[in-house]
């Protein structure tokens, strides 16, 4: 299992040329803030297309964080220079935007997203076309964390724990039950459900348990943030495959299109 305990000792945020990129810096620098811990953003020098954030320094001016650093990368690929400097500290806490749809409004990530998060050791942040600002609280209050039954819910939990600790949130499990369920089925899902919360909550990080049905799971979490304007939500990749929505889950791509506020995903080990 990947280690995601570790504190967040820096946030980094990539940036491009395009405005959708900087979508993450409100939740991004709201955890810095929260956390206590410096704002690196970074752009990867482009010349060919153009496609480098060419005004750092004023908007790292700009932003309402005491410890912010910039860094102008000037030659190589963005998706290894961002995976490496991702890596050179534990702790980095990586925020990018997710904004790209098909022909048919899917989460499709761009060819730099994708490889990042197939190198990540740890959560990363990332702001969909659903995202609204307006909405940002002052803090964070709430994590929830989707859980879909698989094994892959170890490494949510895990990493939930950690950020319920040192940020101080309320955990919040969810898991959406098939409508085809009968009630006594229902029942069990819901006492394991609370089972597990029970143990977090034990564990000195209060923690509560929800359990939805729908036969449409992103749709059905991102009804519920919505009702959470306090809250960032957690669920766990897939593994380390190439296509989005084998790399992130189909919920977790579809989550992302509609989510309302940021989402973290936990990196898991093939």
């Amino acid at each position: 299992m990947v280690d995601t305990t570790v504190s967040v000792t820096r946030v980094l945020v990539p940036l491009d040329a395009s405005d959708w990129s900087r979508q993450v810096l409100d939740p991004a620098v709201r955890i810095a803030r929260a956390s206590g811990c410096p704002m690196e953003l970074v752009t990867v020098y482009d010349p060919v297309r153009g496609n480098w954030a060419q005004d750092l320094d004023e908007l790292a001016d700009g932003l309402p964080h005491d410890d912010i650093d910039v860094s102008v990368v000037g030659a190589g690929w963005p998706g290894d220079v961002i995976a490496g400097m991702a890596g050179e500290q534990r702790g980095t806490l990586l925020c990018m935007s997710a904004l790209h749809r098909d022909e048919l409004a899917r989460l499709v990530l761009g060819s730099v997203s994708a490889h990042v998060l197939r190198a990540a050791e740890e959560p990363v942040l990332l702001v969909g076309p659903g995202h609204r600002a307006e909405d940002a609280p002052e803090r964070y209050r709430r994590l929830v964390v989707c859980l879909d039954g698989s094994t892959r819910s170890e490494s949510a939990l895990t990493a939930a724990r950690a950020w319920g600790r040192d940020f101080g949130l309320e955990l919040e499990l969810v898991h959406v039950a098939d409508p085809t369920r009968s009630d006594v089925e229902r029942e069990r899902l819901h006492t394991r459900l609370t089972g597990v919360a029970d143990e977090l909550s034990g564990s000195t990080v209060p923690t509560t348990a929800t359990l939805l049905t729908g036969d449409n799971p992103a749709e059905a979490i991102a009804e519920l943030l919505g009702e959470r304007p306090d809250a960032l939500a957690l669920t766990a990749s897939h593994g380390r495959t190439g296509f989005t929505r084998l790399l992130l889950g189909g919920v977790t791509a579809e989550l992302l299109t509609r989510s309302p506020c940021p989402v973290l995903v936990s990196p898991t080990s093939d």
